[in-house]
């Protein structure tokens, strides 16, 4: 196996957990290719078995202990592992749609796997993922098999951010699947919808929207397909608003009300640009109980972060001025470049504001103590005074 060497002093750090190894931390790769399996080594010797990426930031990712053996048998034991975890997790009674394999999460970097109903959605996560798990794709199925995992259906969606490679490993999976999230009821588009499909990683946050909603009226900007509305009139909300700037995505959140049994009337679906939005509403002094913006990442990179701070900035202040006095208040953000220290302190300079809870992904999202990279969801709820 290929070793190679560490320039900085990670021994410790990985050790500790830390799966990830920079660009700056290894020496030149020299005849290593994207999804090679190495080993990391300093001048102490061996340091890891890792998937190398020598084209990424992301130069390696730690698979195992040295001396690993990366076989048909290790990827089905990993993957069974991961999704044995789901079964046994009681957030998740009642729902039918949940992440199974949770990359660098579950021991199995770069790998996602997602599963609605009796279908499965595969996303690799950059080029040295794909060749690594392609070739081992056979045995990722088998692996959720033995854990008990219904697979009529699997799309292979191939790498995050693109649509190439897109294919049906298994079966023919159908244009729409609806799912269940306790009561509520959501149409899910795996071929060509965000993500692979859904939100799954906004489930509890949603439930405690719906703890907060009885008697409200609440507001949802960037709203998708209405995770947050359904559960917020479900929960009893008076009136819910749902600003998307996608048609589409406002037609999907109209069909998920009535799939889920709420009345259309107490519903207002609008298509239209967020910072347009509020414009308009602050201009009709329109105000809401409850403001929820849950906006697309800002920070794709570290080099976007000053913007992207300065955009939520303003998308904070543009929605403060329409939440009711003493109303309240969620912000989410999923770009793991920007922290929850970034975000308290950008909201607490614009209006007298309190901290009532701070949450994360959903618990089908495990993050490693010691990967603090892999905590890109943050979710605030504030009350407002």
């Amino acid at each position: 196996m290929t070793r190679w060497r560490l320039t900085k002093p990670l021994r410790e750090r990985i050790r500790g957990g830390h799966p990830w190894i920079y660009d700056r931390a290894l020496a030149p790769p020299r005849g290593i290719a994207a999804g090679d399996i190495v080993t990391i080594v300093d001048d102490d010797g061996e340091v890891a078995t890792a998937l190398a990426d020598p084209g990424s930031p992301i130069r390696a990712r730690v698979l195992d202990v040295p001396g690993a053996v990366i076989d048909g048998a290790w990827v089905r034991s990993r993957v069974e592992a991961a999704a044995a975890r789901r079964a046994r997790d009681p957030l998740l009674v009642g729902c039918t749609g949940r992440r199974l394999v949770h990359g660098e999460g579950d021991a199995c970097p770069g790998l996602v796997v997602d599963h609605y109903a009796s279908t499965a959605v595969i996303v690799f996560d950059g080029t040295a993922a794909a060749q690594f798990w392609r070739a081992r794709i056979a045995d990722v199925l088998a692996g959720l098999e033995q854990a008990g995992v219904e697979l009529a259906h699997v799309w292979l969606r191939g790498e995050r951010g693109t649509r190439a490679g897109a294919e049906a490993l298994r079966g023919d999976p159908p244009a729409e699947i609806v799912i269940a999230e306790d009561d509520a009821r959501f149409v899910v588009d795996v071929r060509a919808g965000q993500k692979t499909g859904f939100f799954l990683d906004q489930r509890d946050n949603r439930r405690m929207i719906r703890r907060h909603a009885a008697g409200a009226t609440v507001l949802n900007v960037f709203s998708y397909t209405g995770g947050f509305s359904v559960h917020a009139g479900l929960g009893g909300a008076s009136r819910v608003t749902s600003v998307d700037i996608a048609a589409p995505a406002i037609a999907g959140l109209t069909r998920n009300v009535m799939l889920s049994g709420l009345p259309a009337a107490a519903h207002e679906p609008v298509a239209l640009d967020a910072f347009e939005f509020f414009a308009r509403a602050n201009h009709q002094q329109r105000r809401w109980d409850l403001v929820i913006v849950d906006p697309p990442s800002f920070a794709p990179s570290e080099r976007a972060k000053p913007a992207a701070l300065a955009a939520y900035r303003k998308l904070v202040v543009a929605a403060l001025a329409v939440v009711e006095p003493t109303g309240r208040f969620a912000l989410a953000s999923c770009s793991s470049h920007v922290t929850e220290a970034d975000l308290l302190e950008l909201v607490g300079g614009t209006a007298p504001i309190r901290l009532r809870a701070a949450a994360g992904a959903a618990s089908d999202h495990p993050v490693l103590p010691a990967f603090a990279e892999g905590r890109y969801l943050k979710f605030l709820f504030f009350d407002v005074s």
